[in-house]
């Protein structure tokens, strides 16, 4: 028997009526609803969701595990104004968070090392979400505590330990899963083995691998060259030097390789390049919390992470692109160090970050002998290979120091949270680069103080309002700085991008509402967003003449936009909904395109059976945006509808026991036709994905 898409509707929404008929004879039940989840991203000290009266959200793995979610970008749904940009090819998509995407503007960071790679017409993350227990998303700026880079928002990937897995009285074992979809003919599993061979040490090790076909879009076209092949590797240990001390040692990381389109973020055939990717963090940690010294609450972290792609056997115009190799490279190495003091009342956090940011573009090519200027292709090729420095990818150095405090007391039904940060940038080219131009000083630096203040109200037990206000900057990238596109000069003399965000908002936090096991939460936010002495990129020569450098602070723009999140949940039910809007214009009075459309989404499930099934159905709709497109039959650029879309998922879990779960999700169940933002400029991209059916089988030894 077929179901309507009314009939799947209205069961949707009839939901809440029979868990609550169901629940009116139990006992109280703990509630958790994804408002209620404890974070550290917006303040860096413990508190809930909407404790935190900012724009936070915790995306658990019970979340990501439930949809059988391959990719960190496909868990964005439920988040006001976070999605992803970027196709559906592996390695091909950036966070989006209220319209900034770009890498420099969206902080990454695995464990509290920073995490960030750039290159044309890719992606910027690609790690695999098996392997993280939480994903904490900020919205808006948040320069203060986490640093530049920060101007869009911050993603705090957090990976799993043994404590997720162990039971009590439990010293090892093992967790495996087998998973299927349908679409790409998929091929995925995991194995987690974990240990506590001590009271004080935690050991945990895991393998995922994938490996599929080309993805079916939604137009019911195939995706060539979108297959994945991939493994990750995770090792982590804790150990407890005494009840109040803790040294941690991570290690993960993420290979790919495969023949692949060289454009993995937009629409349109570029050519495909053997490509190798290889994503890496490793860090050192060390707590200390004595429960007898109000003083100490002290967290130092020492990492390194590298983001490595070689591109080789590139075909058509990508053969001279790419060469015999290309290499594109980030190595960037953090320490971190904060402490957290309470005195009279006041919770002052205060702390250094440093980060050590090396970039390599290199490319292995055999010079060309003779061209043809008509075409631009290479007619006769020399027989010794040379080494060199791509322009187009320029390397350097760049260290960043930053120092904050941050204050936080109440007075009585009043938190104040007030911070300060100084941050400082040193930026040096490759020796190769500065040999060129021995009349320049091609050392930049780069410094600014930046201020936050949040104030939140707690009206009445259930009901606060607040206010927050940040502000932030980002010094040019190296590519900025060094880039010589076409011939054109460096831009040495760039400045620093500034961006404040101002937010007004309301939470609303109740038990009992309809029986003595619920509770409901709502969070309210307006935001507004200005972005000063912003830097952009202009090769037209008409607008910016040779040899003016490609990079200047010649623009600005402002944005706001509402979001609201509203949980609902009892003993066998939860519903969230969360809707989202966001508008704005460049200084010229220009629509921004690039900015995400509405969305309106509904997750809403529940359990049966003493909670060993649970079932679920997820529906996300995206409005109409208005798209600057260009006409390449009329050689102009053009005001364009990207039409909206209603896309539906279901999901089913079952604990046959204690140690074996069955699991089945479909995406896109009635195969809606639809395309995604583009990567590049926000314009409209590639088709979306088309219906999927996933399974996994998981056991526990």
């Amino acid at each position: 028997m077929r179901l309507s898409k009314i009939s799947l509707c209205l069961a949707t929404f009839s939901l809440p009526l029979m868990a609550h008929a169901n629940t009116q004879n139990t006992n109280d039940a703990a509630i958790v609803t994804s408002l209620d989840a404890v974070t550290v991203t917006a303040t860096r000290t413990e508190k809930t969701v909407l404790q935190s009266a900012q724009a936070v959200n915790v995306i658990s793995s019970e979340q990501i595990e439930k949809q059988l979610e391959s990719s960190l970008f496909n868990t964005l749904d439920m988040i006001p104004n976070v999605s992803a940009n970027g196709g559906p090819r592996n390695g091909g998509q950036k966070f989006n968070i209220r319209g900034f995407s770009d890498a420099e503007d969206v902080l990454v960071t695995v464990d509290g090392m920073v995490q960030t790679f750039e290159k044309y017409r890719m992606g910027s993350l690609f790690t695999d979400s098996e392997l993280y227990r939480t994903i904490s998303i900020k919205r808006g700026t948040s320069t203060v505590l986490h640093g530049g880079g920060a101007l869009g928002g911050v993603v705090q990937l957090e990976l799993k330990d043994a404590a997720d897995f162990l039971r009590d009285g439990e010293t090892a074992g093992a967790k495996v899963k087998l998973g299927y979809d349908s679409n790409n003919e998929q091929k995925n599993g995991s194995v987690f083995a974990f240990a506590r061979p001590t009271e004080t040490l935690d050991l945990l090790a895991a393998v995922v691998k994938r490996d599929s076909d080309d993805f079916e879009l939604s137009n019911g076209e195939m995706l060539d060259n979108s297959g994945i092949e991939n493994s990750s590797v995770l090792l982590k240990g804790e150990y407890f030097l005494t009840d109040d001390s803790l040294l941690g040692v991570t290690y993960t990381t993420t290979q790919d390789a495969q023949r692949t389109e060289f454009n993995t973020t937009d629409a349109g055939a570029w050519g495909t390049v053997y490509r190798e990717v290889d994503q890496t963090a490793a860090n050192l940690s060390y707590e200390l919390m004595p429960s007898d010294n109000p003083y100490l609450d002290l967290t130092a972290k020492l990492g390194f992470t590298t983001s490595q792609v070689t591109e080789t056997d590139g075909e058509g115009m990508l053969k001279d692109f790419v060469g015999i190799k290309s290499t594109y490279e980030y190595n960037i190495t953090t320490l971190d160090v904060m402490n957290t003091s309470k005195v009279a009342g006041h919770a002052l956090t205060y702390g250094v970050q440093y980060t050590d940011k090396e970039r390599i573009g290199e490319k292995t090519a055999l010079p060309c002998e003779r061209i043809n200027f008509e075409t631009y292709a290479c007619e006769q090729y020399g027989t010794v290979a040379q080494t060199g420095e791509m322009t187009s990818q320029p390397g350097g150095d760049q260290v960043r120091t930053g120092v904050y405090i941050q204050d936080e007391f109440k007075l009585q039904d009043l938190t104040v949270i007030t911070g300060v940060r100084y941050e400082r940038y040193e930026t040096n080219p490759t020796a190769s680069f500065s040999a060129k131009f021995n009349d320049l000083d091609t050392n930049v630096t780069h410094s600014d103080w930046a201020p936050s203040i949040s104030l939140n109200y707690q009206v009445t037990p259930e009901l606060a309002i607040f206010v927050n206000r940040q502000s932030g900057f980002r010094a040019p990238l190296i590519d900025e700085l060094y880039d010589q596109y076409g011939g054109r000069q460096s831009a040495l003399n760039l400045d620093i991008e500034y961006s404040d965000n101002s937010e007004l908002g309301m939470t609303y936090s109740v038990d009992n509402v309809l029986n003595n096991t619920d509770t409901l939460n709502l969070r309210v936010m307006y935001f507004d967003i200005s972005v000063d002495d912003e830097i952009t990129s202009l090769t037209s020569e008409t607008q910016n003449p040779m040899p003016n450098p490609r990079y200047a602070n010649r623009a600005s723009n402002d944005r706001d936009g509402f979001e609201l999140e509203l949980n609902y949940a009892n003993q066998y039910l939860y519903s969230n909904l969360t809707y989202s809007t966001i508008d704005g214009e460049d200084n010229t009075g220009k629509a921004l395109w690039y900015l995400p459309a509405d969305k309106l989404s509904v997750d809403t499930g529940f359990s049966m059976l003493d909670n060993t099934v649970m079932l679920g159905a997820k529906i996300v709709h995206t409005s109409n945006r208005d798209v600057e497109s260009y006409n390449r039959s009329t050689r102009q650029y053009g005001v364009v509808k990207h039409q909206s879309h209603t896309l539906w998922d279901l999901y089913a879990s079952w604990d046959v026991t204690q140690d074996v779960n069955l699991r089945l999700a479909i995406d896109n169940v009635f195969d809606k036709e639809y395309t995604v933002i583009a990567g590049t400029g926000g314009g409209i991209g590639d088709y979306g994905v088309g219906r999927s059916v996933k399974t996994q089988v998981s056991w526990r030894f």
